[in-house]
């Protein structure tokens, strides 16, 4: 016996459906009328999927659910149960962003017809990597950065325009405006709202530098973060999350699947007789996808000696009149190729060898 089953998951409820792998199978369509009748609709409650996982204890079975923020405590509520659980993105979903029929029991329906089909063969979606509890920390702390960054940046934004506003210019205002020695030189200036702009950029900084430090901890005896944080211009925190998204460089085929994971591969759209190739894809993680572009950006600004292939590429492209962010994309991608190979080889960069 074997049967397929899709989970509509949210935060309150659980809505399943289980269909048979084979049609013919009496036994199969016996055990799925059942399990519909008795998982239609559960709450959304550890107990009850243990519950869940008791009735498929004995029987061959593939789980479908969409990528959602329940969904990581689901997979693995159910996994460490025993059950075979598949997760996939809502956007390779089209079955179901695309229905007009948007209802929870309909949407069940249809994962569980997409599980059906991808066991007997057909490849429709691609299955999401879900990580546990340690490395779903270490990608969190990545991305309080990215977050704190942000608003720092703002912040630098802020601060400039108010004294631009009021006319007050610093010895090294081309410098960061929230280093230390700039602050100082804006305090003796400082009204009631610099003041509270400085304040705030402070807090951001020490915020900034101390999750800087916890990830060079948290990442110091990582492979893979040593290894891509010998490339000039990958720092600590864009090694670190790049870390954190790949985890184990075996689970992409090719280092066009690893390229096409960071959604900086052409889109191509193709008819009967012709095929186009257009702007990337920008699939995949948005954070990891602009700090590998950051990071080539830096890699080629360091290279003056035009000792690296991506530097090289990047100057080429632009001689043909290529813009600058689609040369920097096109070597952002050949940088994926060259992380790629890095990894699989466990080698770190050496400067003209790649």
């Amino acid at each position: 016996m074997y049967v397929c089953i899709g989970l509509d998951v949210h935060a309150k409820l659980i809505t399943g459906y289980a269909v048979p792998l084979s049609i013919e199978d009496e036994e199969e369509k016996e055990f799925c009328a059942e399990f519909n009748r008795e998982f239609k609709k559960i709450p959304a409650e550890k107990s009850d999927l243990l519950r869940m996982a008791s009735w498929l204890k004995d029987v061959e079975h593939s789980i479908l659910i969409e990528n959602s923020t329940k969904t990581h405590e689901v997979f693995w509520t159910l996994v460490d149960a025993g059950c075979t659980v598949v997760v996939a993105n809502a956007r390779d979903l089209y079955r179901i962003t695309k229905s007009v029929k948007k209802t929870d029991y309909h949407d069940s329906k249809e994962l569980a017809s997409y599980m059906r089909r991808r066991v007997m063969g057909e490849d429709e979606f691609a299955v999401c990597l879900m990580v546990d509890d340690v490395w779903m920390n270490r990608r969190q702390i990545c991305r309080i950065y990215a977050q704190s960054s942000f608003e720092l940046s703002d912040m630098r934004r802020r601060i400039r325009s108010y004294m631009l506003l009021r006319g007050i210019k610093l010895p090294r205002m081309d410098q960061d405006i929230t280093a230390e020695y700039n602050l100082k030189e804006l305090e003796s200036t400082a009204d009631t709202a610099t003041n509270f702009l400085i304040g705030k950029a402070r807090t951001l900084v020490k915020e900034e530098k101390a999750v800087i430090k916890e990830i060079g901890k948290e990442f110091a005896d990582d492979r893979t973060y040593k290894i891509i944080k010998s490339i000039p211009g990958f720092g600590v925190v864009t090694s670190a999350y790049l870390t954190s998204v790949i985890i184990d460089i075996d689970r992409f085929e090719s280092p066009n699947a690893f390229a096409a994971y960071f959604g900086i591969v052409p889109k191509q759209r193709e008819s009967s007789d012709r095929s186009v190739r257009c702007g990337s894809t920008h699939r995949g993680d948005e954070i990891a996808r602009q700090m590998l572009a950051t990071a080539t950006h830096l890699h080629i600004s360091k290279d003056t000696d035009r000792v690296s292939s991506v530097s090289r590429m990047y100057d080429k492209l632009k001689k043909r009149g290529l813009p600058h962010k689609k040369a920097l994309i096109a070597c952002a991608n050949k940088m994926a190729h060259i992380i790629y190979a890095l990894l699989k080889k466990e080698e770190a960069y050496q400067n003209g060898k790649r």
